[in-house]
Order: structure tokens, then sequence, then C-alpha cells
């Protein structure tokens, strides 16, 4: 009998944007942290979101984190840009949303 062939499956990692720093600066203004602020709401050290600032790269535990921050504040296009901007009837019933998204939604 033969051996049996193994599939290996090869896919290319994805990249971590360049402009991260940006983005992460544009989502802080846009939720109304400061640099402290956004430290303690994501449970880290104020050093590591300084690191960030500096361009170093985000782990994966932290980066979920803040996903999923910026998921209940409704500012995930601003990490995230090509997720498009949320609509008003992704907001909940309630029409909770952070109070700039709603102000440019007006």
């Amino acid at each position: 009998m033969g051996r049996r062939q193994q599939y290996v499956y090869h896919t290319l990692p994805e990249v971590f944007p360049e402009d991260f720093p940006d983005r992460l600066d544009g989502f802080r203004c846009a939720a109304g942290f400061t640099w402290g602020g956004l430290a303690r709401e994501l449970r880290v050290n104020a050093r590591t979101v300084r690191r960030w600032k500096a361009g170093s790269r985000v782990g994966s535990g932290h980066l979920v984190s803040l996903f999923a921050l910026a998921v209940r504040l409704g500012l995930l296009h601003h990490l995230l840009p090509e997720a498009g901007e949320p609509v008003a009837a992704d907001l909940d019933a309630e029409g909770a949303g952070c109070a700039v998204c709603l102000a440019i939604q007006d």
C-alpha cells in the first residue's frame, strides 16, 4: 500500500497596517478618551498604550479587547476603515452609540 498524500495549505498572513497608530489616535479622540483613559478602559498599562502609539504591534489579546471596546462604542470603523461606517439600523433599539457618531449621522 502506498502512503496517503498529505495536503499542506499555506495562507499569507494578514499585514498589520502601517497607519495603526493614526487609526488608534482617531479612535481615542472619537471615543473621548485620554491615552491614560484608554489604557484604563482596556485594563492595560499606560506604557503599553504609549508603545502602540509609537508604532509597536498590538498583541492578539489586547487587539481583541480593543476591537470589543470599539464595537461596544460603535466606533470600529475608526480602527478598521474597511469595515465601513455604521448606519442607524446597526445601532441597538435604544439608539445607543457614541455621541460623536450620532452627531455625524444627524
